[in-house]
């Protein structure tokens, strides 16, 4: 059948040929392929029946305990997050008859057999392409192609589309109640016209941007789009004339262009699965950064700065990793050199993120300047030589004057040592004070 005619079945139809043409031969990879694949289902207790009612992908690369839950009025089994609040709201309402939990394949197996082996089964699960330019999975399993169609109002809950193609795609006031799980597909140049909700991604490929080829990117116009959760190594995408509401983006890679849209609750974070490439995260929440500012959204643009600075400084502290081409290619004299500008800067950006948070939290400045007043109180109240010497109130008294003020007031210390420390204090009032009322006054105002 082709993709017309697929789509042209009803979602219960489309599954159950799915589970009778498509699904055993990704099964039958799957068992050859996956490490102790047999096992996990022995231990956990699954039946491959039951992976093939819901869907594979889940039960192989989800991240957290799964529930399988049979309700009071069917006995349709359903999948949930053993630790989700709808799930918890179900067990309080009355409505599920029974509920067994196990662990994911990729949690157990780590579990089991070390991180090391989950990364090598994620390699293979990843969505690639042949030399014919077709997506596949498993290093030879062809997804099954479902793209490259136009569909008006069409019924997309209650379809299993995990390990599928949906290249070239358009969608037109697509029908959906219910969360839709694209998992390890190839989503290339789909376009969603009129709004849709619950879409789940993950893993999957959504962009194309080849100079010898047709430029490709998930397209969101002319609606809201609501409840998304997209986990994919890189994501781009466009929207235009739209509302995203709920819009939840983890990526390693993340930019995106927008006209006339506005966000409502859109988080983007860096997805550290594996190891964290700070210099890579620091771009990330650069794009995001743009992103927000250019809606107006100056609260989740100010945090996304910060986690930009903080990765930048945390890149600078490992120049080997942050230069690794022009570190291979210098002489000892130049890496040092490299080395000890990266460690100014990180020790510039460190101060930055100790006394305000790149300015994004003034009340470090306000508690640091209460630790420098503190602390200089101490030393006034003990050192033997101070005026203030033994005499706690007079010794704060003259710890707050000398920190907001350049200058004595009615008391001095006549020692040497703790004079330069008096205008230490000074000094740092005077920077610290500034620092808080730049501070304050970028998060408090208002357009």
């Amino acid at each position: 059948m082709n993709a017309t005619e697929l789509w042209q079945l009803s979602p219960e139809q489309f599954n159950e040929w799915r589970r009778e043409n498509d699904y055993p031969l990704i099964w039958t990879l799957l068992v050859a392929s996956l490490p102790h694949f047999g096992d996990w289902m022995t231990e956990q207790k699954i039946e491959k029946s039951v992976i093939f009612q819901i869907g594979i992908a889940r039960f192989i690369s989800s991240r957290s305990v799964l529930s399988l839950c049979v309700y009071m009025s069917d006995d349709k089994i359903r999948l949930y997050e053993t630790a989700s609040s709808a799930l918890e709201s179900l067990r309080k309402s009355g409505l599920i008859r029974s509920e067994s939990r196990f662990e994911p394949y990729c949690m157990w197996l780590a579990g089991k057999y070390g991180k090391d082996e989950v990364k090598r089964v994620q390699s293979l699960l990843s969505v690639s392409e042949n030399n014919k330019g077709e997506a596949q999975v498993l290093g030879k399993h062809r997804l099954l192609n479902i793209g490259g169609v136009e569909l008006k109002s069409p019924i997309i809950s209650g379809r299993l589309l995990d390990f599928t193609c949906l290249d070239e795609l358009s969608l037109d006031g697509a029908v959906n109640n219910s969360k839709v799980y694209l998992w390890h597909c190839s989503a290339k140049g789909v376009r969603v016209n009129g709004g849709v909700i619950g879409l789940d991604l993950f893993d999957s490929l959504l962009w194309d941007h080849r100079a010898w080829a047709k430029k490709r990117e998930l397209a969101l116009e002319d609606g809201v789009f609501q409840d998304f959760t997209i986990e994919c190594e890189e994501i781009r995408f466009h929207s235009s004339r739209a509302v995203l509401k709920n819009f939840n983006v983890s990526a390693k890679n993340f930019d995106a262009t927008m006209e006339h849209t506005n966000l409502d609750k859109v988080q983007v974070v860096y997805n550290e699965n594996g190891r964290i490439d700070h210099n890579e995260a620091s771009k990330l929440y650069r794009n995001a950064k743009r992103l927000f500012s250019s809606v107006g959204d100056t609260v989740d643009a100010g945090e996304c700065y910060y986690k930009e600075k903080l990765h930048e400084m945390k890149s600078l502290a490992r120049p080997r990793e942050l230069f690794r081409e022009r570190w291979l290619r210098s002489g000892l004299m130049k890496k040092g050199w490299l080395s000890l500008l990266c460690y100014l800067k990180c020790a510039g950006k460190f101060v930055s993120f100790i006394t305000w948070g790149f300015g994004e939290r003034p009340i470090r400045s306000l508690l640091m300047s209460m630790g420098v007043i503190l602390l200089a109180t101490l030393t006034y109240f003990l050192a033997p030589e101070s005026v203030t010497h033994g005499h706690l109130g007079r010794s704060l008294y003259f710890s707050i004057v000398t920190f907001v003020t350049l200058g004595y007031g009615d008391i001095s210390q006549t020692s040497s040592p703790l004079q330069l420390l008096s205008a230490i204090e000074a000094f740092c009032g005077m920077f610290l004070t500034g620092l808080f009322l730049a501070g304050f006054a970028s998060k408090t105002k208002q357009y």
